[in-house]
């Protein structure tokens, strides 16, 4: 969604996101969790505590439950600098509610249904509905995080707290997810979702997003460049082209018909040599940063979406 934006800011500039969380949005992010381990019940507290290595004390619960003392005790009483890690823990223990209609959608071919079978269907989507009404809706949580500007959101799934994107940029990674969604390119699809996933996630993992990048590739690359090639990588690949050169064509002809295939082989260059961390050598192995992670995950999109729609393909 658009965020709002403050009048002070709606003739020209840039608001920026908070990492952190501000002083107007601790309170009610500490109540919204509260409320979750609460609702949720049982021993979830313990699994969020456990999660995130913190010590509690539930201290003085008065008429309180133990269960309500240690929820009131992690909900209020961690560090700031630990809420949205919490918060994102909780997130994926919580089960996340859908929809129920209260009369089951039915095809054309099934039978009709008596009066007494319709009221029983009925009653069944009501109470599945107010099942689903006891689980923790996400939505007043997606409310805070956009009215204080936090850098995170809730995932599309409700399970993980995420970095903000561009919408531009995502609707650009959903099409070149689409687009992978082909048997002759394998996992691709995939591949460049747990790249997106692990390189915009709370807690990232650049490492594991780069290497998932590079798969997304081969996997799209692998039909147009080395199909009968059982094993083939990325570096194999890079090999093979300069013998395909003459063989491959690039939609956009420059003004050399090989300037549009030289500029896919040069981005897949770039994508295989930037992964530092794929070999261990007798000098230190340096990982890959999160810009670098974020990076590779919009130039595998690009390249999976060009060899799967045929932009990049044999003449």
């Amino acid at each position: 969604m658009t965020l709002w934006t403050p009048l002070s800011f709606r003739d020209g500039g840039t608001v920026a996101l908070r990492a952190e969380v501000s002083a107007t949005l601790e309170r009610p992010l500490r109540d919204w969790l509260y409320f979750a381990l609460c609702r949720e019940g049982g021993e979830l507290w313990q699994r969020v505590a456990l999660r995130c290595d913190l010590v509690l004390e539930a201290g003085d619960g008065g008429d309180e439950s133990d269960d309500v003392a240690y929820e009131a005790a992690l909900a209020y009483g961690i560090p700031t600098n630990l809420l949205l890690e919490a918060v994102d823990a909780a997130l994926d223990l919580l089960p996340v509610p859908t929809p129920v209609p209260l009369v089951p959608a039915r095809r054309a071919e099934d039978p009709p249904m008596d009066r007494k079978t319709v009221a029983l269907v009925t009653l069944a989507s009501m109470s599945e509905a107010l099942t689903q009404q006891r689980k923790v809706d996400r939505a007043p949580l997606q409310q805070l995080l956009d009215d204080a500007r936090s850098r995170y959101t809730v995932r599309a799934d409700g399970r993980a707290l995420v970095a903000r994107v561009d919408p531009a940029l995502v609707r650009a990674l959903e099409a070149a997810v689409e687009s992978g969604e082909q048997p002759e390119r394998g996992s691709a699809s995939e591949h460049l979702q747990e790249a997106f996933e692990r390189a915009y996630a709370f807690t990232p993992d650049p490492v594991k997003a780069f290497s998932e990048a590079i798969k997304a590739v081969e996997c799209a690359a692998h039909s147009t460049l080395q199909p009968n090639h059982r094993r083939a990588t990325l570096g194999t690949m890079l090999g093979e082209m300069s013998n395909l050169a003459s063989a491959l064509v690039f939609e956009i002809e420059g003004a050399d018909p090989q300037d549009g295939v030289e500029m896919v082989r040069l981005m897949m260059r770039q994508l295989w040599d930037g992964q530092t961390s794929r070999h261990g050598k007798k000098g230190p192995t340096r990982k890959e940063t999160e810009a670098q992670a974020v990076a590779a995950v919009h130039l595998a999109a690009v390249l999976v979406q060009w060899f799967s729609s045929g932009a990049i393909r044999r003449a």
